[in-house]
């Protein structure tokens, strides 16, 4: 059960810093899919792109309310992290309910907020890196059966004794359950939520930190604020200071920043077919590693890493500079030398993969 006490001076924080919010530039309207806008919040905020960001965050006020106000703590938890947990915690607070929103001064001015503060915070993938390193890392393959058969009691001890942090959070995500909290890679099992969150506290968890992480899968159903838990118990996640990932480069289509076209919309996919097509090198990739089917959920995974994960402000401290270095070579599933030419060969046909998405959104494909 979430303690809202524990919420409310956040709240009150929050109140104060919209009190003194500039109302900023005037954004031009967006034009094109929710799941265009989707894919342009989320990456403007790891990349602090403001502007870009507040454009897809007013069209997914107007056009999906609800998955916006979702969507936003899902990037608190898997962008922001534990690099910046008092911004998890004001988006938790803020989006716990309407009634809430309203006396801040509405959805408008509430997500307005919550995005520029996401896009100044430092920021964390994280939580996200160790998920996905669960899901694919080929030594937990045994664990991943062997786990999802356990009783309760026996993830509990798992989590509170173990000292692998894979295996202490394989046995976490077991004891949420993987019937609410989903994953491809992973056998359904039922688990028990109000558990797994006291578990956290039993095993030294912050108490505040548990209620933000409650607070947030309350609203999400998601792993993420749960392994933010978990990881503030952990030395090494964050640094003092920031950097910024290199980059790929980039143009504008229509307006829209062309990392927005990933392969989870119709157009980027459409492009990202197309190069694997037009471009010699990504096709001979393709041709002597990948088999016919499925190429481009390979590329677009591809894609991923060398421009849909890329932060700005990134307080990579050595644990996490690991976790991502693990998930980027580890868990592709393609052999190191296939991962290598693979990813060498796509920064160098970024500008023609660029063009392609400008002409594929030129014909229409939405």
């Amino acid at each position: 059960m979430i303690d809202t006490s524990k919420l409310t001076r956040f709240q009150t924080i929050a109140a104060q810093e919209i009190a003194a919010l500039d109302p900023g530039s005037r954004i031009v309207p967006f034009t094109s899919t929710h799941w265009v806008a989707s894919s342009l919040l989320q990456k403007a905020i790891r990349r602090s792109d403001l502007y870009a960001a507040r454009q897809a965050g007013r069209f997914l006020l107007e056009a999906k309310r609800e998955y916006l106000l979702r969507r936003l703590n899902i990037i608190a938890a898997e962008d922001i992290g534990i690099a910046d947990i008092k911004t998890v915690a004001i988006t938790a607070a803020c989006l716990a309910s309407a009634k809430v929103r309203r006396d801040l001064g509405g959805d408008a001015v509430v997500t307005e907020y919550l995005i520029r503060r996401m896009v100044d915070a430092r920021k964390s993938r994280a939580a996200d890196d160790l998920l996905m390193s669960l899901e694919r890392l080929p030594d937990l393959a045994e664990d991943r059966t062997r786990f999802g058969a356990m009783s309760d009691d026996r993830l509990r001890q798992i989590v509170l004794g173990c000292p692998s942090l894979d295996r202490k959070a394989l046995a976490l995500w077991y004891l949420v359950g993987t019937a609410r909290c989903q994953s491809d890679h992973l056998p359904t099992r039922k688990g028990n939520p109000n558990l797994a969150f006291d578990t956290l506290a039993e095993l030294g968890v912050a108490p505040t930190m548990v209620q933000i992480a409650r607070a947030n899968f309350t609203k999400t159903s998601a792993m993420l604020s749960p392994f933010v838990a978990l990881l503030s118990l952990e030395n090494g996640v964050v640094a003092t200071g920031v950097q910024d990932d290199p980059t790929p480069v980039e143009t504008r289509i229509n307006g829209v920043p062309s990392y927005a076209f990933d392969m989870y919309t119709r157009p980027g996919r459409a492009a990202l077919g197309r190069l694997l097509l037009r471009n010699a090198g990504m096709a001979s990739w393709a041709g002597a590693f990948l088999p016919r089917t499925n190429r481009v959920q390979v590329a677009g995974e591809l894609l991923f890493r060398v421009e849909g994960q890329c932060l700005r402000r990134h307080a990579v401290g050595p644990l996490s500079a690991s976790l991502r270095d693990r998930w980027q070579w580890e868990c592709s599933g393609l052999p190191r030398e296939a991962l290598e030419f693979g990813l060498a060969t796509l920064k160098d046909a970024m500008p023609e993969l660029n063009a392609i998405r400008a002409e594929v959104v030129r014909e229409g494909v939405a």
